[in-house]
This record gives structure tokens, C-alpha cells and sequence, in this order.
């Protein structure tokens, strides 16, 4: 009976070329599930932020009048995402949220 911890291993070249991209996959895979978890935690900020200011007020965002009175409230933001892989250049995100004022005055 051979004893593999005993005896050299062959072939760990091949497994090592193997194993290269396999690694690269997870890293890439993970860099967009980490870029798309971003992106939605900062949507659902952004979007608490503009009903939150639709309701208290506040001049962080864009107003866009209705016909029948109150206004539409846009907040857009533009933002760079980390990455892990590709250093060298940057992922922007831009978010944008509305909300609905239904204040007569505003």
C-alpha cells in the first residue's frame, strides 16, 4: 500500500494551471455579487432619504412641479464602487430616486 503523504506528488504543475483560473473566477464573481450588493443597499439609502425628505424637507434634491399641485422629488448621485481585481480604473454607479410631495404649497 503506497502513502501519498510519504511520496512526492506529480503533476502539481498541471494542477496548479488548473487551479489559476478556477481562483480568478471566484474573485471575479465576488468582486460583482460585493458591487451589486453595494449598489442595492445604496439604492434603498438613497431611496429613504428622499421619501424621508419628502415628508420633513429638507434641499438636497431636484423639484420637478405637477399639474395638480404638489411636486416630484429627484435625488440623483453619482458614486465610484471599489473593486478587487481591476485596480486601474474605477466602476461609477449613479443612483437615482423619486419620491412624490403631495404638499399643496410646495
Amino acid at each position: 500500500m503506497r502513502n501519498p503523504l510519504v511520496k512526492n506528488s506529480e503533476g502539481s504543475v498541471e494542477s496548479f494551471i488548473t487551479l489559476i483560473p478556477q481562483v480568478f473566477i471566484f474573485l471575479l464573481m465576488f468582486q460583482l455579487v460585493f458591487m451589486q450588493f453595494s449598489f442595492i443597499r445604496d439604492t434603498h439609502t438613497s431611496q429613504g432619504e428622499i421619501s424621508r425628505t419628502a415628508i420633513l424637507g429638507g434641499s438636497k434634491y431636484t423639484s420637478h412641479p405637477l399639474v395638480g399641485g404638489g411636486s416630484v422629488l429627484l435625488l440623483d448621485e453619482t458614486s465610484v464602487i471599489e473593486k478587487f481585481i481591476d485596480f486601474g480604473s474605477l466602476a461609477q454607479k449613479k443612483i437615482i430616486s423619486i419620491a412624490v410631495d403631495e404638499n399643496v404649497n410646495s
